[in-house]
């Protein structure tokens, strides 16, 4: 807001020449402005006051409320383009999230492997002992479960087999007809009590 302190309006408000409406502004405008004011009582004071001080009381004035003006404008952009400044970053940081939540998952689901689960292939084993002395230590039904374990998720001719097994004194096995290296194996680890065993070895798939 610009102000422009006229001498003749203090000469006029001194010697009550201006109107109340005129005096009520110039009194405002004192409240607002010490400097102002000072200057009002100044003249009073002296009861007059030549043209050439009031000239420079007048540029004093003016110089001083345009110094008031500019510092307000500096301030009200320097808040201004801070707000702005704080404005754009977070507009930034917002297009960045967006961006990152819109390439990320599909990043994800592009190193995604597809897994197929297959079913737990299992099969149903018995033992029917024939001949021999010969028998495991901890029983048929234990050699079954042992069998049936070793069997999942293998792919095995299904059927009976007759099976024969020859041990030596020690308990080791010596002689055996079966062709598959699994169940041989699982023969030669556990313990058996004899020398001989003959059974028939049946293993079907379960349904």
């Amino acid at each position: 807001m610009e102000n422009n302190y006229q001498l003749s309006r203090i000469h006029n408000y001194i010697h009550d020449l201006m109107s109340r409406e005129e005096m009520h502004a110039l009194e405002r405008e004192a409240l607002e402005d010490p400097f102002l004011q000072d200057a009002i009582d100044g003249y009073r004071m002296q009861q007059g006051v030549d043209a050439k001080q009031l000239s420079l009381l007048q540029q004093r004035l003016t110089a001083r409320v345009d110094s008031l003006a500019g510092e307000r404008s500096k301030r009200f952009y320097s808040w201004q383009r801070l707000a702005v400044g704080m404005a754009a970053g977070v507009m930034f940081l917002i297009v960045c999230i967006l961006i990152l939540m819109r390439h990320l998952p599909n990043q994800n689901t592009a190193d995604l492997t597809e897994v197929e689960i297959m079913p737990v292939k299992e099969y149903v084993v018995q033992v029917i002992p024939s001949a021999g002395d010969a028998q495991p230590v901890q029983g048929w039904q234990h050699l079954e479960g042992r069998i049936a374990k070793g069997l999942e998720n293998k792919t095995v001719e299904e059927g009976e087999k007759h099976v024969r097994l020859l041990f030596d004194e020690r308990g080791k096995l010596t002689v055996s007809n079966v062709r598959n290296g699994l169940l041989n194996q699982i023969f030669e680890e556990e313990e058996w009590k004899g020398k001989e065993a003959v059974f028939s070895l049946k293993v079907n798939a379960k349904k």
